[in-house]
């Protein structure tokens, strides 16, 4: 009896629970909008929301990151509207919150709010490494590939620390960033470049954040000797050729010079003739003489004409094939290997786990 009153206060409290869920998420929009008609209080409002966020799943979540922005700018909270409206760009990319259930005043200067943000904000989505396909996998690429999706038209400047290393004007659409990869490879790391946009009065920076992972394989064998300039021009050096050999003979008697006599052994230079080239067809003994008489095979001239001038009609007509573009696939991650010297004299092979870490927007200026 006991246990059939635990089974069904269980299940009663599953029933409530599964009840309460739906009513809980209609509950914070009931009294999020009692907060703004028919006066609208922003101010309560903004604390209303800001303190039941964190508690929110799912599209409610999506729907409550979108309208703290909105009621910070309600409040005269610039820099904080700027901060959670790159937050939430950074989250959902560009995907509109689900805001039918505002009242029509509200709703009108939401859309309108968002509508602003949407067109000005730089936004940057689908950050991955590009792989040619048919490139070889082994050994460093000079750069590395980055290809993104920007929102809205932008000036853009790529830089590393203090040194600029690229900048210009982005269309919206699909671009494609080169990298270098120099100084990437010595240790394992993270190394971040950061990508400025302006558009309009708004200046935002993402970060391009690259962590190697780099992982000795196994050792191969000892490096080559590095020998001092002067002794590599040595061992590199060619010998002149020998030509002539020389020889001299003296003949002393009584310590006095009786004779001397030199002896010069010519190298013979090698023999050599050229040959003739081919000889007219019939001409023997080069080519054998011609089956047919070519004057037998001859063709009108009107043929020739007409076959020139189709030949010459089909060349202007077609056009020029286009070069196909670089296929590209998407990556999230590399993994290279390549030869490391090492400093105790010998090569290691080693592998490079290279991936793109996360990173958040942030505003420059406005």
């Amino acid at each position: 009896m006991i246990r059939k009153t635990s089974a069904r206060l269980l299940l009663a409290a599953l029933v409530v629970g599964f009840a309460a869920g739906p009513a809980a998420a209609a509950d914070w929009k009931s009294e999020f909008l009692s907060l703004l008609s028919p006066r609208p209080d922003y101010a309560k409002a903004r604390e209303y929301l800001t303190g039941k966020a964190g508690g929110l799943d799912g599209a409610d979540r999506q729907v409550a990151e979108a309208l703290l922005p909105y009621l910070a700018g309600k409040a005269g909270a610039a820099a904080e509207e700027r901060d959670l409206i790159a937050a939430y760009f950074d989250k959902y990319g560009d995907a509109d919150p689900e805001f039918g259930f505002l009242d029509e005043t509200t709703l009108r200067d939401f859309i309108t709010f968002w509508a602003r943000w949407k067109k000005a904000f730089p936004l940057v989505t689908d950050v991955n490494f590009l792989v040619r396909n048919g490139a070889a996998a082994a050994g460093l690429p000079a750069g590395l590939e980055v290809g993104l999706e920007l929102m809205c038209d932008a000036y853009y400047k790529i830089s590393l620390g203090p040194y600029a290393l690229e900048g210009g004007f982005w269309n919206r659409g699909f671009h494609i960033m080169t990298l270098p990869a120099a100084g990437l490879f010595e240790r394992s790391g993270t190394y971040e470049f950061d990508l400025d946009l302006r558009a309009g009065d708004l200046v935002v920076r993402k970060p391009i954040r690259i962590a190697v992972d780099l992982t000795p394989v196994a050792v191969l064998r000892p490096a080559a000797p590095v020998l001092p300039p002067v002794a590599a021009a040595a061992a590199n050096r060619t010998p002149p050729p020998v030509t002539n050999l020389e020889g001299e003979l003296s003949l002393y008697v009584d310590g006095k010079l009786v004779m001397t006599t030199r002896k010069i052994a010519v190298k013979p230079k090698p023999l050599g003739f050229k040959l003739p080239g081919p000889s007219m067809p019939g001409q023997k003994p080069y080519l054998p003489p011609p089956r047919t008489d070519p004057m037998a095979n001859s063709i009108s001239i009107l043929d020739a004409i007409s076959a020139t001038y189709k030949a010459l009609k089909d060349l202007v007509s077609k056009k020029p094939v286009p070069p196909s573009p670089p296929v590209y696939a998407k990556a999230g991650s590399l993994s290279l290997t390549f030869n490391h010297a090492e400093s105790g004299g010998t090569t290691s092979e080693v592998r490079a786990d290279v991936r793109l870490e996360r990173t958040r927007t942030s505003f420059l200026r406005q």
